[in-house]
């Protein structure tokens, strides 16, 4: 088996470990170039999974969490490979402690979407993503904490500026919810930076929920109509940088 198949590319130690390109979608100029691209959740990798991923030839890791989220689980960095901390805020302390009920914490996280698209310092660090990507020629790996939200939304203007179908895209970012199944230390963290909360306060910050994808589009298309625009005028990316990533995503 290729490490390009898809069942290759399954970490135990980093469950939503995936290249960007899938099995490779469709777009109008071709299949997505794979093996270049991969998200993934905080990449703590096993000795193990380092080495089933080696022959990827893995270039940077850009890490979007916060220094509280580094500090506590900092990534593995696989040999020749460079770490880049390029952080995307998330909900803010302030933001979580005015929240009563799992319907607040549903309604911050569309406003958390929205705020990929409307708030400055979240557009910074997706600026600051896709240009470190465009500086690397070789694969690369770009994470969260969860390979959720910040990751999804980066996925997805990817996935969106090299052609991919809409419903293919949306396929992709709910792929989360299978390959996380709401596992792994991120509930008891929260608790840790948000204070001691029911399980079910926090599920709406624990999936990949569609109507969370949509509102961000829908304040990209009112902002800026679509994709490339948001990219080149939102994100202040050159044409040079763009036609990098496009190298990246397509060959």
């Amino acid at each position: 088996m290729s490490i390009h198949d898809g069942e290759a590319l399954k970490l135990a130690s980093v469950p939503n470990f995936r290249d960007i390109a899938g099995p490779g979608y469709l777009t109008p100029r071709g299949a997505m170039r794979r093996g270049r691209l991969f998200r993934a959740n905080a990449f703590l990798a096993t000795p193990e999974d380092l080495e089933q991923i080696a022959p990827l030839g893995i270039q940077a890791i850009h890490d979007l969490r916060g220094k509280g989220e580094v500090d506590l689980r900092p990534d593995t960095v696989p040999e020749g490979a460079v770490w880049r901390h390029t952080w995307v805020p998330g909900l803010s302390s302030d933001t979580m402690r005015s929240l009563e009920s799992s319907a607040d914490l549903r309604e911050a996280m569309i406003n958390h979407y929205r705020g990929f698209v409307n708030n400055a310092d979240k557009r910074a660090g997706f600026a600051s993503l896709f240009a470190g990507i465009a500086e690397v020629e070789g694969p690369q790996v770009f994470h969260c904490a969860e390979g959720k939200d910040r990751t999804g939304w980066a996925a997805m203007l990817l996935q969106t500026f090299a052609g991919v179908s809409q419903h293919e895209v949306v396929a992709d970012f709910m792929l989360t919810n299978e390959l996380m199944q709401r596992t792994g230390p991120t509930l008891e963290m929260a608790r840790k930076f948000f204070g001691d909360k029911t399980d079910e306060f926090f599920l709406p910050a624990m999936v990949a929920d569609v109507e969370y994808l949509e509102a961000g589009l829908e304040q990209l298309e009112a902002d800026y109509g679509d994709v490339e625009t948001y990219l080149r005028i939102g994100l202040r990316l050159d044409d040079d940088q763009l036609d990098r990533l496009r190298n990246h995503l397509l060959g």
